[in-house]
């Protein structure tokens, strides 16, 4: 199941697919099919993050399978990049965390 391997960082609760199944109506194929578009593309954007001059934050879910390889990349790119850690999540965090999203981003100052 889809959600269980790359959402939740436990398996997805009964509540939240019946939310999804609720929920889904014309207005929200686009931010479901740019996130799948993602997932098709497959590619990784470390280049342009290289390249790029200011400030990255680099967000993780707790239970992201993906955190420990991160500290390497981190150092890479050097001090303008920092990483995070959100409590709950695992790989879509806006999707599976959005009150610690949203938390965070205040927190960040925007």
């Amino acid at each position: 199941f889809f959600s269980n391997l790359f959402l939740f960082q436990n398996d997805c609760d009964e509540e939240w697919l019946d939310e999804t199944q609720n929920e889904s109506c014309l207005e929200a194929r686009t931010p479901v099919q740019a996130f799948n578009a993602g997932l098709l593309q497959h590619r990784s954007f470390e280049r342009e993050l290289k390249e790029m001059t200011q400030l990255l934050v680099v967000v993780s879910g707790e239970g992201d399978k993906r955190v420990a390889g991160r500290e390497a990349y981190r150092s890479e790119i050097g001090e303008r990049c920092t990483l995070r850690t959100i409590m709950g999540g695992c790989n879509v965090l806006p999707w599976e965390t959005p009150t610690n999203v949203v938390d965070l981003i205040k927190e960040l100052g925007y």
